[in-house]
């Protein structure tokens, strides 16, 4: 588990299944999504989301938890430790080699989150996290190339803009270029 000020990074539990369906069910995060989820996404397709960690080699998946304000105890009135909120995104740590010392991140923020920091918030803590538990040398990022908020905040946390890679992705019956960044260990 990672914790930062708005959020928290954790292993998807079978209880997430219906936040995973509702943020996921989005076209823009099938469309820019690198690991492909499927439109309309279903329970069913969640249930692959939450197991695949345990299945895949070389994937660290976290759920993104949106911290919800602390409860007040109404015998005390005092506060308790804040309420857990709910699943608002999803990042990964995949491809993780630790011969060639690198491994790839992606992230998605569903619709009603997105352009409030949470994605920048996340990604920050889950590549600290990534130097600090594998013995890696850089961390790759993919976006297409039409994913202007997706590079800039790559580009704000301290990636560089990489090599071109032509027709990447065949979607929805065409090909698409993507862009790598690559933020190297300091």
């Amino acid at each position: 588990m990672i914790d930062s000020e708005h959020l928290v990074l954790r292993k998807l539990k079978f209880s997430d299944i219906d936040d995973l369906v509702e943020q996921g069910n989005d076209y823009d995060v099938h469309y820019y999504g690198f690991f492909l989820m499927k439109y309309p996404f279903t329970k069913e397709e969640a249930v692959l989301v939450v197991k695949e960690e345990d299945h895949v080699k070389n994937l660290k998946r976290f759920g993104i938890e949106l911290k919800d304000a602390p409860v007040l105890h109404s015998c005390q009135n005092q506060e308790s430790s804040p309420a857990r909120g709910k699943i608002i995104g999803v990042t990964d740590l995949y491809n993780i080699n630790l011969k060639s010392r690198k491994l790839k991140v992606g992230y998605w923020i569903g619709k009603n989150y997105r352009r409030k920091g949470y994605a920048n918030e996340a990604v920050k803590k889950v590549i600290k996290y990534a130097f600090a538990n594998y013995d890696i040398d850089e961390i790759i990022a993919t976006t297409l190339t039409d994913n202007d908020p997706s590079m800039n905040l790559l580009v704000k946390n301290g990636f560089v803009r990489g090599k071109i890679l032509k027709n990447d992705r065949f979607f929805e019956g065409k090909y698409m270029d993507s862009v790598q960044f690559v933020l190297k260990r300091k």
